[in-house]
């Protein structure tokens, strides 16, 4: 847990951290590929630590030990044809009531848009109701949600958000039922910010806007230079802890160190699971243990997939310049780090408490894996997948492929196509119905105009 602790227990929390660097060396192969690598950003983040006297809990990560990993192997897949049906049914699992209130806040670049596709269909196959983006795709984001950003509500309660939307506890809190779960991702953050560079081009549009004369190429270690003055020039404000921006934190607090403490305390309450994106399946079967999910649920075709650009690459631990670079933006956003740290220490704790989880995710891993290549491959046939004691026998037809194909935008414009089929008669808005029914009609007029051009 995150906690703040008093001047005279500093000494307590120096060799909490002290320990750190210990249980790094017997276990730090194990947190991933990213994450403790190099000990001189341990180091940084330990000063940071100490100073402040923030005191992250070290936690024991979850290990994949040979004999454990061992999948059940007599469970296969099997393409059929429409007319054949299971005739075998698993052995009976514990009861439980699924999860179908949850609000999913998309960090940018961290593997959201993938899950945010995943959610849509969970909805989409069951009928629930979305607060939907009246723009194209995000609602109001960099700034907070607002009732003209959303289309009205037709049904009794809002049941998803999983579009890109700051997170705001007040306003989520008045638009969501209160049994609604939040969940989120984070991936270790120089990654992620190095998805980012590429993904808005900066590179190329300092070279456009003549911020930079050197090579595009040469952008990338110029920017992190000197973050602050180029993050002006270029009007990318955000950029700083961008994975804390997109959660809620107010840009002007990261300098406050007790403001710094309050929000990822928020987080660490707010949140039922803050998944990972080094360990995207792991997450998953996570999210479908504590939100009672079938397996079928989190199924998926990774989307948003993009080669990286001329000078930005991926985190090289071996090339000096890269690790430089890391360390500059590791000072820059330095809360990202730190947050990055704390929660994917608490996943692994988390998956310490389950039984037999490592099996569940080889299973899992090999099914999916089957299960999209047969989507890209050959959507029109039948895939059944037979009984286990890890699912119910279940049947992935083409209908299914087509929606995990899909990518975010489409879904967004086949939901809504759904959202203005719907009857006007039950639109209920949390604040004005008048206001709400006169918004939809001249919102629905609009939308059918555009399907005519």
């Amino acid at each position: 847990m995150i906690s703040i602790k008093n001047s005279h227990v500093l000494f307590v929390v120096s060799l909490v951290l002290n320990c750190m660097f210990m249980l790094v060396v017997l276990y730090g192969r194990r947190m991933g590929p990213v994450v403790y690598k190099q000990s001189h950003q341990l180091e940084k983040d330990v000063v940071f630590l100490q100073r402040n006297a923030l005191s992250l809990v070290v936690d024991k990560p979850f290990t994949s030990e040979p004999a454990a990993m061992e999948s059940s192997n007599n469970t296969r897949v099997n393409i059929i044809t429409s007319s054949s049906k299971p005739t075998t049914r698993a052995a009976s699992t514990n009861s439980c009531d699924e999860v179908n209130h949850f609000a999913f806040v998309k960090v940018h670049k961290a593997g959201s848009d993938t899950l945010a596709v995943m959610f849509q269909r969970f909805g989409d196959e069951r009928n629930l109701s979305f607060i939907l983006p009246v723009h194209v795709w995000d609602l109001h984001w960099p700034n907070n949600l607002r009732e003209q950003d959303y289309l009205p509500l037709k049904t009794d309660e809002f049941n998803i958000l999983t579009y890109h939307c700051l997170y705001n506890k007040t306003i989520f809190r008045k638009l969501l039922p209160e049994k609604t779960k939040y969940i989120t991702i984070l991936r270790e953050p120089y990654s992620q910010f190095k998805s980012t560079f590429n993904y808005f081009n900066i590179a190329h549009k300092m070279k456009e806007r003549n911020v930079s004369n050197l090579a595009v190429e040469n952008n990338f270690g110029l920017f992190l230079s000197d973050p602050d003055k180029y993050m002006k020039m270029m009007k990318l404000v955000y950029l700083p802890n961008f994975m804390a921006f997109d959660l809620g934190f107010r840009r002007d607090d990261r300098n406050d160190v007790q403001k710094v403490i309050n929000f990822l305390q928020e987080i660490e309450n707010d949140f039922t699971l803050v998944m990972i994106t080094e360990h995207f399946d792991e997450s998953l079967i996570m999210l479908k243990r504590l939100f009672c999910w079938p397996l079928e649920s989190i199924l998926y075709i990774s989307k948003n997939v993009r080669v990286y650009n001329h000078g930005v690459g991926k985190p090289n631990t071996t090339d000096p310049v890269d690790q430089k670079n890391m360390a500059l933006h590791r000072s820059w956003s330095q809360i990202d780090y730190v947050m990055y740290d704390h929660f994917n220490r608490t996943f692994w704790k988390k998956v310490a408490l389950e039984k037999r989880f490592a099996e569940e995710v080889v299973f899992y891993k090999s099914l999916n894996d089957d299960i999209s290549a047969h989507c890209l491959k050959t959507p029109k046939l039948l895939f059944h997948v037979n009984a286990s004691e890890w699912i119910e026998a279940f049947n992935v037809p083409m209908e299914t492929c087509q929606r995990m194909k899909q990518h975010v935008s489409s879904y967004i414009k086949k939901l809504k196509d759904d959202y203005f089929a719907l009857p006007n008669a039950t639109i209920a808005s949390p604040q004005n119905n008048n206001k709400a029914s006169i918004l939809l009609d001249d919102m629905e007029k609009k939308y059918q105009q555009k399907q005519k051009l």
